[in-house]
């Protein structure tokens, strides 16, 4: 029988600019009972930035105020620039208009340092632990749903490229035959060409959209412009304002075609809904995040708190645009008003977590953690 290993290793950051604090969260570390915890400590912004930026470590704690800068602050720029957490954020008073906006940027938990002891210190680097990794199993589930969503779309793009859009042509090389051979009847079979070439055309064009040719070989930049030019035949009473960074094509091909999804349910959206003469598109691409924008001036819609709410009631592309976002380690945020039009933007770190490191990821961290399936159960009900 292999011996059980009482302790797991675990490593902790600390951006704190008090060292009291900091000697004082040690001695508590030095404690746990669960995990054997190392803890490196950094006591300002910029330094701290960067050691989140680098996601060595399990779990970051965060002092709220950081000089002339917040905690608030590192959080939603680390994550923006593809910090994968957990973090807790650690302040010295309650303040619940803090709390909820800490929770709302994606920290895992928010601690008062005056009710802080050790345990509770443990159980919330334990839960946070445990909530990493459920999201990255999440995460990972999405990845699976969404390359299969793909690999059903080129399939079916292949299927109907190479069946019934080679028929129809063959059909109209026909016909164009017969009138040759039977005169009279060429009025009629000229009009039933041209019927068989909207159907050509439609089918062309859904297979476009069903896999985007110019996605895999020229980038994200060109093929959203080939998208456009498709867009502005259909709705040439739309003005389209476009800020594109060029280069699109260095992007990793995962998230290409997530953003480019993202993108094309936007433009969806806009075109059956939102009633808008004015659509405005940026993409931005810097050494560490992407950003995506779309803008219209339509109609707008009251956002809702849960895009589920909107998945019950039969309307998934909000809510799948949104879990394209998370499979890239990025974030979808939607800001709309009743009549003051709407702004989709998406936010994802240029380099995402390698995909086949994943599966890797959760087996640590679920070793890491620990779990005695006992222990976890009794404390959750406790």
């Amino acid at each position: 029988m292999a011996q059980e290993n009482p302790f797991q290793q675990i490593a902790i950051a600390l951006v704190e600019d008090d060292e009291d604090d900091y000697i004082l969260l040690e001695d508590y570390l030095n404690d746990f009972r669960w995990a054997e915890a190392t803890l490196e400590w950094v006591d300002n912004y910029a330094d701290g930035l960067t050691l989140l930026l680098e996601n060595r470590h399990d779990v970051y704690l965060l002092d709220y105020r950081l000089g002339g800068q917040t905690g608030l602050e590192l959080l939603q720029a680390a994550l923006e620039m593809g910090c994968r957490g957990p973090v807790i954020v650690l302040t010295g008073q309650g303040d619940r208009a803090i709390d909820l906006a800490v929770m709302e940027s994606g920290a895992a938990d928010y601690l008062i340092k005056e009710n802080i002891d050790g345990e509770t210190l443990e159980r919330a680097i334990r839960y946070a632990i445990h909530r990493k990794r459920a999201e990255m199993e999440l995460a990972e589930m999405q990845r699976r749903l969404a390359d299969s969503q793909e690999g059903e779309r080129l399939h079916l793009a292949r299927e109907l490229h190479d069946g019934p859009l080679q028929e129809l042509l063959g059909i109209r090389l026909h016909m164009g035959a017969l009138v040759n051979a039977v005169p009279e009847v060429g009025p009629r079979v000229v009009r039933v060409q041209e019927q068989i070439q909207h159907v050509v055309d439609t089918l062309r064009t859904l297979c476009g959209e069903l896999r985007p040719p110019s996605l895999p070989y020229f980038g994200l930049d060109k093929a959203i412009n080939s998208y456009l030019q498709q867009f502005r035949s259909l709705h040439s009473e739309i003005e389209i304002d476009m800020d594109l960074d060029k280069g699109g094509e260095v992007l990793d091909p995962s998230t290409r075609l997530a953003l480019y999804r993202i993108f094309q349910n936007a433009m969806a959206n806009i075109a059956h809904h939102a009633q808008a003469s004015r659509i405005r598109i940026e993409l931005h691409v810097d050494s560490r995040q992407i950003f995506l924008q779309i803008s219209d001036d339509g109609k707008g819609f009251k956002v809702p708190h849960n895009w589920m709410n909107m998945a019950r009631q039969g309307h998934y592309g909000l809510l799948g645009a949104t879990e394209r976002a998370e499979s890239i380690g990025g974030r979808l945020s939607v800001h709309s008003e009743p009549g003051r039009g709407t702004t989709l933007a998406v936010v994802a770190p240029r380099h995402p977590v390698d995909q086949a490191v994943v599966p890797i990821l959760l087996e640590r961290a679920w070793a890491r953690v620990g779990e005695e399936t006992g222990e976890s159960k009794g404390e959750a009900n406790g």
